[in-house]
């Protein structure tokens, strides 16, 4: 941290120390201290996100207040380097640096600090996610490979959800949504302080849209009409004890209905999540210790395609965290730490018995201060992953149990360097290096789910599959335009993936199949420009633009599928009990795979077009605990993949506070 050696900045630091763990950081505090967002998400200690050695950009409740977004999605796709993919009104894929594929797991989702990235299906179900906008404190979204920080399958980035504090934040608000496309909702969020020091914050939702906007490309879509229908229930507490630390439990229960976009066919399911956290952390003599258990237990009772069958998933993750931050003098930080995981996946149908990832990680950081403008961090991380299957003997399985005990391992490493040039001008610089670890179906899928069509050869894993690097270099220039409130940014990024899951096929039983394997690699290369002006009234905007070129090296005719250039706009004002929001998208044209929607299915590499649209927003605000907000969302309806196409819809929201 830059201001170390001043007096603020060192009250900083070991005034938040005992608080520092995710949501145990007094987020609001600091806040209103230095007058912008602090994060624990880029080093693993506390920091204002001016002096972090990472590219990030954070999301504030303020910007979500006035976003008219109705999911997390929605509101991320707005920031430089994303990019954005809907297979279904209720399933949006979202990528960094030039990466958006199915089932990828290039992008580590959290919510306060607890992974929600499903590693059985590499995915990550944004439906499922137990929280609500009005919760939210703050979205920080990492850019570059993170692995040394966080692990496998960080290799893009990392988007961390912060909730506000049940100790210290009263969030108590009801919300009603009604609008077209029979889209409704309902959530209501209630605060419960137990003392001073202790408190606990309830949340309950309910939301449904029709599934429309598919299209001739959508494989079984004539069966397949799930409208997505979400249920959602979540418990936090948290407590202050003297000579113990800060404790924290969070519970949660989401059940989905929603249609499923898996290796290009869509499916019909339901899914449900329970999920459990506990955190601990205290300031002792050795350091401020923090220790973190979570449990997760997805069910899937039901994945059905008539023309692939029908199919049930039951993921169970168990995680423990233990990590020690100190000081040695002034200038140097560290952090060391180790992680621990278990994943477990019985998918009768996808794939052949139980299996098992255990995951075991030490990790170390150490920031150092060379002079008050001049900082560097070093991370690095050993993970060990050892995969086992139990049971199995499923006619169509090619593989033995012992095929799958084996284990794989790697080295990740972040390196940054942060040079304050001027006081409004900060130069970052990072190399690092991570791992991307196939998911399990990767490893094990027995070949009933069919890719493209029903005549094609059927898809088996493969347990001899390993993790793959990723090699990223970014360089960043952020500056401040004091006088006119004006922040902008200047990014440019170069990542290398040195292999991809891909498939092959070859005779077994007397058939073709294809089996999973890893093949060629690719590179991304771009560049991100952004300025953004916020203020409390009057007006505000902000708007970014990012160049992009991802070059596979096995082409499949798919070379540059992600769109090359992106643009995003907003343009706001408020005055008096009114605010009115505007904004903009631009994506340029791509292309995906499709078949043909009648027998022979033939593989086809279909454009997809480039689109331009927008969505305002007018609010109104009769008192401090009534607002009226009406929003439309694609004002010229797109697509940004072949499955989906994106409606103009229409929404009127009263929201409460109390």
């Amino acid at each position: 941290m830059r201001a170390v050696r001043h007096g603020a900045g060192l009250a900083f630091f070991f005034l938040s120390a005992a608080m520092a763990a995710a949501q145990d950081f007094d987020y609001g505090r600091y806040e209103a201290l230095f007058g912008e967002p602090v994060t624990v998400s880029a080093t693993g200690k506390p920091e204002r996100v001016s002096d972090t050695q990472v590219l990030m950009d954070v999301i504030t409740a303020e910007d979500i207040r006035r976003s008219g977004a109705r999911d997390i999605p929605a509101l991320v796709r707005r920031l430089a380097g994303v990019d954005s993919t809907h297979s279904s009104s209720g399933e949006v894929g979202i990528g960094l640096g030039g990466y958006n594929q199915p089932s990828s797991g290039r992008v580590l989702v959290l919510i306060n600090g607890r992974e929600v990235s499903l590693e059985g299906v590499g995915d990550v179900l944004w439906s499922t996610l137990p929280v609500e906008l009005e919760e939210i404190r703050q979205i920080e979204v990492l850019h570059g490979p993170q692995s040394a920080l966080y692990g496998f399958n960080a290799v893009d980035g990392v988007i961390n959800i912060i909730t506000f504090d049940p100790v210290d934040d009263a969030i108590n608000t009801a919300k009603v949504r009604a609008g077209t496309q029979d889209r409704r909702g309902v959530s209501a969020i209630t605060t419960l302080p137990l003392s001073d020091s202790a408190g606990v914050r309830l949340a309950a939702a309910g939301d449904h849209v029709e599934d429309g906007g598919r299209t001739p490309f959508t494989p079984g879509r004539t069966s397949v009409s799930k409208d997505p229908n979400r249920r959602a229930f979540s418990f936090d507490f948290g407590a202050r004890i003297a000579d113990v630390g800060r404790v924290s439990l969070e519970a949660s229960h989401t059940d989905v209905s929603q249609r499923l976009f898996y290796t290009n066919r869509s499916y019909d399911t339901r899914v449900t999540t329970d999920s459990a956290k506990g955190g601990w952390s205290a300031d002792t003599p050795v350091g401020l210790v923090t220790a973190t258990m979570s449990y997760s237990d997805v069910t899937m009772p039901w994945v059905s395609n008539p023309r692939s069958g029908t199919f049930h998933v039951d993921e169970r993750i168990a995680q423990v965290g233990l990590s020690d931050l100190f000081k040695l003098g002034a200038d140097d930080s560290f952090r060391v730490g180790f992680d621990g995981r278990r994943d477990r996946l019985d998918a009768p149908g996808l794939i052949s018995g139980v299996l098992t990832g255990d995951l075991l990680a030490g990790s170390a950081m150490w920031e150092h201060q060379f002079t008050n403008s001049l900082s560097a961090v070093n991370a690095v991380r050993y993970d060990y992953y050892k995969l086992d299957r139990q049971g199995g003997g499923d006619p169509m399985d090619i593989y033995r149990n012992a095929d799958f005990d084996r284990s794989d391992q790697g080295v990740s490493v972040n390196s940054a360097l942060v040079a304050k040039v001027t006081e409004d001008d900060k130069i970052r610089l990072s190399v690092s290096r991570g791992l991307k670890l196939p998911s399990l179906t990767d490893f094990a899928q027995v070949g009933r789910v069919r890719p493209l069509a029903m005549a094609a050869a059927p898809i088996y894993g493969n347990p001899m599959l390993r993790a793959s690097g990723v090699y990223g270099y970014r360089a960043g220039w952020d500056h401040q335009f004091r006088d006119l409130g004006i922040t902008s940014r200047v990014a440019f990024f170069h990542d290398m993936t040195l292999s991809h899951v891909d498939s092959f096929s070859r005779r077994s039983h007397g058939g073709v199949i294809d089996v999973t394997g890893m093949g060629a690699g690719s590179v991304s290369n771009g560049l991100e420009v952004g300025f953004d002006r916020k203020a409390k009234e009057g007006w505000v905007w902000g708007g970014n633009v990012t160049y992009q070129r991802l070059h596979e090296h096995r082409d499949w005719g798919l070379r540059n599928a992600a769109p090359i250039s992106k643009a995003n706009a907003h343009l706001g004002y408020s005055w008096g009990d009114w605010e009115a929001d505007l904004y903009g998208a631009y994506t340029s044209r791509t292309k995906g795979i499709g078949v043909t929607g009648m027998r022979p299915y033939r593989r086809q590499i279909v454009p997809i077009k480039e689109y331009v649209t927008l969505s305002p927003r007018l609010a109104w605000h009769p008192g401090d605990m009534l607002t009226v907000e009406l929003t439309a969302d694609n004002l010229w309806p797109y697509q940004d993949s072949l499955y989906y196409r994106m409606e103009t819809s229409y929404g009127l929201t009263l929201r409460l506070r109390y």
